[in-house]
């Protein structure tokens, strides 16, 4: 594929941990994320699409500002959010970007403390972002882009109802989400909350 349009900082940590070169699927989540455009992405496996989200975000939103969120990556569960968390940490060792997970089982209370006090990406699971939603633990007024990671999983029952309500709070900004089936909720979702939108299939 074309080379990629990404900082130099960006490009040399990637290559200095062997995560280079993208499949043509995650040059689609560069373009995507750099676009400002909704994007529903649907491929067979998901781990390097994290990759080249975090090394897109990173791209963007370059340095910490303000206090509040400006990307939102909604999750299923700690091991994903840990995931997103571990390649924002090896990529973006070049800025001060403040990156913090939220899910079940850390105290809530510190979780809030932490992205309270200055937050540029958060990656959470939609119950726990609900719960911090419900104590005013998160400002979603400045978040840009919100990611689902595996959409038909966060709009199941049990997580749908949580979703919906996160989007509502940041409406008019991109959605992306991933996916590795056509099917679900998926269509559904980014019909009601990220019209117009593309959908792409590796």
């Amino acid at each position: 594929m074309a080379k990629l349009k990404l900082n130099a900082e960006v490009l040399s940590a990637l290559e200095s941990e062997k995560l280079l070169d993208f499949s043509t699927a995650q040059g689609a989540i560069v373009s995507a994320l750099k676009s400002g455009r909704n994007k529903w992405l649907i491929t067979k496996d998901l781990a390097p699409l994290r990759v080249a989200v975090a090394a897109t975000v990173i791209h963007q939103l370059k340095a910490s500002f303000e206090d509040v969120a400006r990307t939102l990556i909604l999750v299923q569960n700690s091991t994903i959010a840990d995931e997103y968390a571990h390649h924002f940490e090896i990529l973006g060792k070049h800025t001060d970007l403040r990156v913090w997970t939220a899910y079940q089982g850390p105290q809530i209370l510190k979780q809030k403390e932490d992205i309270y006090f200055g937050a540029d990406v958060v990656i959470a699971t939609p119950k726990r972002l609900n719960e911090l939603l419900n104590i005013e633990g998160f400002n979603s007024a400045s978040v840009q882009t919100l990611v689902l990671d595996a959409s038909y999983q966060l709009l199941k029952v049990g997580n749908i109802a949580f979703t919906q309500r996160i989007s509502d709070s940041i409406p008019l900004k991109q959605r992306i989400s991933l996916s590795t089936v056509n099917k679900g909720s998926t269509a559904a979702y980014m019909d009601r909350f990220a019209f117009p939108f593309t959908t792409e299939e590796y």
